[in-house]
């Protein structure tokens, strides 16, 4: 069991995408409409920042259209992989842009492929790389269906521009454990205790239960570093400060996946986890403020100071 996330409070870009974009599309690469497209489209703008969209309008789609604007160098997209991403939205009958999650007070969208939300783009992104700018020409079938989104001022019949960059995507390459220095733990910090290789739980004995959040590195990592947002793969430990037993242990298993920097985990995770490099070991104290504070879950009772130990093992 999982116990790292959170219910996420979804922004209006979210709410209004789920619950309108159509589910029943694919994705073309046809040369000819894609140059034709191309020739009426045009994208300017800095990745990872909100792009500026002219079209040609009104913009006639005839079949959902991507093609890459900027290629990156990340981990490439696969089928079922959970994705991040900047997403803009303009309405090809009047050029205007919709909505984005660049906006101010929107972040980034967290999509999972495999559960077919948005699929006029997501199946646009399998194959590309992470760190990529993807421009979608959707048919209107594609997207908003039959109905339109008059939320966002488009109407039955538009076609769509989307404009993606793939902040970050499942790591495809994926460490066997951590790397680089090992650095001393403090006298206070819970001691490690393993079985087979793994991590099997901490040990409390003699210590005085802290109040202050701390990252306690204990690997340095020789990877690639976390940002926010990123997806990483991790294996980890994570036992309420005193208990005898961890309630939850990745060790011996295949490593978990997690966005880290959207609210999707507990604070100290999206605090204590970014800027740690690719192959780095951490221990995070974490008081109730920066986890679950009086909320009890399974296997943790309300108020709990939680330690985590943490391998990052890929970052996306």
């Amino acid at each position: 069991m999982t116990l790292l996330h959170h219910p996420r409070r979804a922004g209006v870009v979210v709410t209004a995408l789920v619950s309108a974009i159509a589910v029943s599309a694919c994705g073309s690469t046809d040369k000819d409409q894609a140059s034709s497209l191309q020739d009426k489209v045009t994208v300017t703008g800095k990745y990872a920042e909100k792009p500026t969209i002219k079209i040609d309008t009104p913009l006639t789609v005839k079949k959902t259209t991507a093609w890459t604007t900027e290629s990156g160098k990340g981990d490439e997209v696969g089928a079922d992989a959970t994705t991040i991403l900047g997403l803009t939205i303009a309405d090809g009958r009047t050029g205007k842009t919709a909505i984005s999650t660049h906006d101010a007070g929107q972040r980034p969208l967290e999509v999972k492929l495999g559960d077919q939300v948005f699929p006029s783009l997501t199946n646009s992104l399998v194959g590309r790389s992470a760190d990529s700018r993807v421009v979608v020409a959707s048919t209107s079938d594609d997207a908003y269906g039959t109905t339109g989104a008059p939320q966002l001022g488009i109407k039955k019949g538009d076609s769509l521009v989307m404009v993606a960059d793939i902040l970050s995507t499942d790591p495809t390459k994926i460490l066997d454990g951590p790397t680089g220095k090992s650095l001393p733990a403090p006298a206070t910090a819970p001691k490690l205790e393993s079985s087979d290789d793994d991590l099997s739980r901490l040990d409390f004995s003699g210590l005085a239960k802290p109040k202050k959040f701390a990252v306690i590195p204990l690997r340095e990592g020789t990877g690639p570093a976390i940002e926010n947002p990123d997806r990483i793969a991790a294996d980890y430990i994570g036992q309420v400060w005193g208990a005898k037993e961890p309630f939850n242990n990745t060790y011996g298993k295949e490593p978990a996946k997690f966005s880290i920097g959207l609210g999707g985990v507990i604070k100290a995770w999206d605090q204590g986890l970014a800027g740690l490099k690719e192959g780095a070991r951490v221990m995070l104290i974490c008081p109730p403020d920066t986890a679950y504070g009086k909320t009890a879950q399974p296997g943790i009772p309300a108020n709990s100071t939680l330690v985590f130990v943490i391998d990052v093992l890929g970052v996306g």
